[in-house]
């Protein structure tokens, strides 16, 4: 005869019901994404060369909720920005992150979100003789499993690289 005690039961229940709210919690949970419209680069009408800073923008339908999108340089995570979204601007979603180029030749630039990739192809030219290069900040967040866990509220397999 097996004799259950109080105490044991409570503590089953607690765990169960634990379990529960947390598979409800996760399995309710939308997963934030802009489905991105478009990828550009600023200025958009010069030539692009090494040592230059150019921002590097994505924009995506109107929608709500909040999005974070990787940035790629040739396949290289090169950092992320959140989505921002502001009705009272009147202006679509939009995402920005400066890029400054640090070798010449084509680049392909890479917006994901998670879900939808957009690319843009870049020759890159040398920098004039006697131009002062800028210089890059810290590498900026955006790279990792986690960045797109805290920015996005997913960490799927699929919606870590493009």
């Amino acid at each position: 005869m097996t004799t259950h005690t109080r105490p044991g039961r409570r503590i089953g229940w607690g765990i169960a019901g634990v379990a529960a709210t947390m598979a409800v919690a996760v399995s309710g949970a939308p997963a934030a994404s802009a489905d991105i419209d478009s990828l550009s680069i600023y200025p958009g009408n010069q030539v692009v060369v090494t040592g230059a800073k150019y921002g590097l923008y994505v924009s995506a339908p109107w929608g709500d909720g909040v999005s974070w999108v990787s940035f790629y340089d040739n396949g290289q995570c090169i950092g992320g920005t959140r989505m921002i979204f502001n009705s009272e601007l009147e202006a679509p979603p939009y995402g920005y992150m400066n890029w400054i180029p640090q070798t010449p030749g084509p680049h392909t630039i890479t917006a994901y979100d998670g879900k939808i990739t957009k690319t843009l192809a870049v020759d890159v030219q040398p920098a004039p003789t006697g131009s002062t290069p800028a210089t890059p900040g810290p590498k900026p967040a955006g790279c990792g499993a986690l960045d797109r866990l805290l920015n996005s509220g997913s960490a799927a397999p699929g919606s870590l690289a493009p």
